[in-house]
């Protein structure tokens, strides 16, 4: 009705501020009755990025969470490389910020191409008493487990038994032996033509 005051409130728009004033009050005239309420978006918002080993949902790496986006915005991030690890299709994605579940999520899997060697050392040196062993093909993360060999003329030193964490570099697993001390040995006296004994 002509001349009626009449009160609105702004209304709640997702990814939204209201801006001041959120209630406003016109009176009813013949035309141009509006009644305009002002918005900006959002900036407290955030969003997170996982770097999850495939089909296990294990994280490879810490959680990456970014504060202060814009709503609307759009953001790219990258997969880290993480040792032990293929990054799988795609290394690069882009989100738009909305108010939740910005989550962007890169997946690994265990490098499969690395190997172990074992050694077989003389106690207290590097001399190598028997050929070393590389097993190639394992994974990352992956244990193994070895025996030391038998050696003749040595003993084995505790352990003999070793368990490894497959990693990146260095997987080597290193026995370690000690000469034999109980040996012994005979002298005998021979006569040179007949090989007859001629002394105990």
């Amino acid at each position: 009705t002509y001349l009626d005051e009449i009160t609105e409130n702004a209304i709640d728009i997702e990814g939204y501020n209201q801006e001041e004033p959120t209630e406003k009050t016109i009176t009813i005239d013949i035309e141009n009755n509006v009644i305009n309420f002002y918005y900006t978006k959002r900036t407290d918002l955030s969003y997170t990025v996982k770097y999850i080993e495939q089909n296990t949902n294990i994280s490879v790496l810490e959680d990456k969470v970014v504060t202060g986006q814009t709503y609307l915005s759009s953001v790219t991030e990258s997969a880290i490389e993480v040792d032990g690890y293929y990054i799988m299709d795609p290394t690069t994605q882009s989100i738009t910020i909305k108010v939740e579940g910005n989550v962007i999520t890169f997946y690994y899997v265990k490098r499969n191409d690395l190997s172990y060697t074992v050694n077989y050392y003389e106690d207290g040196t590097e001399k190598s008493l028997a050929q070393s062993k590389t097993i190639s093909g394992q994974s990352f993360g992956n244990t193994v487990t070895e025996q030391a060999i038998d050696i003749e003329g040595y003993i084995k030193k505790e352990p003999t038994e070793k368990t490894i964490t497959i990693d990146v570099s260095k997987n080597e697993i290193n026995f370690y032996y000690t000469k034999r001390t109980d040996l012994e040995y005979t002298v005998k006296y021979l006569e040179i033509d007949t090989n007859t004994e001629l002394a105990d």
